[in-house]
């Protein structure tokens, strides 16, 4: 083996006797079935001169890989009414969407249940207020 700094002939020796550099390459060792799956780069099989036979098995493995993408389809034509149509695809997405589409629904109900309790609950008090008013103005003046 030669060394990886000088060129010079290393032996049997993990360290170089005229630069002083420690081969760490002697630690070579097969990959195992794991790190052969999960490894993208090209290897060397144990006992074969070149790569070339498990470079070409890789790219038939990605030639033979089916991709899949799922969709969903949000529809906003037909007869039902526009608060139909918003509440419909926000049932869909909160139900047959991806994770996106499952966080982005569960958000618009948050927001939606706050807008309703910060706005128009606090409206509806004091519309129910100026009711009681004029109800006892009424009783008083008539």
């Amino acid at each position: 083996m030669q060394c990886r700094r000088c060129g010079k002939e290393l032996g049997d020796s993990m360290r170089c006797k005229f630069c002083g550099y420690v081969n760490t390459e002697g630690n070579v060792r097969e990959m195992t079935r794991t790190e052969k799956k999960f490894f993208n780069g090209v290897t060397i099989d144990a006992g074969s001169t070149s790569g070339r036979a498990n470079d070409e098995e890789f790219r038939e493995q990605r030639r033979n890989y089916e991709y899949t993408t799922r969709r969903t389809y949000v529809n906003f034509g037909g007869g039902t009414s526009f608060f139909g149509r918003i509440v419909s695809s926000f049932v869909r997405g909160l139900m047959n969407g991806n994770r996106l589409a499952q966080i982005a629904a569960i958000l618009i109900g948050v927001a939606f249940m706050g807008l309703m309790f910060f706005v128009a609950l606090p409206i509806l008090f004091v519309l129910l207020a100026i009711g009681i008013a004029l109800i006892v103005l009424s009783k008083f003046f008539g």
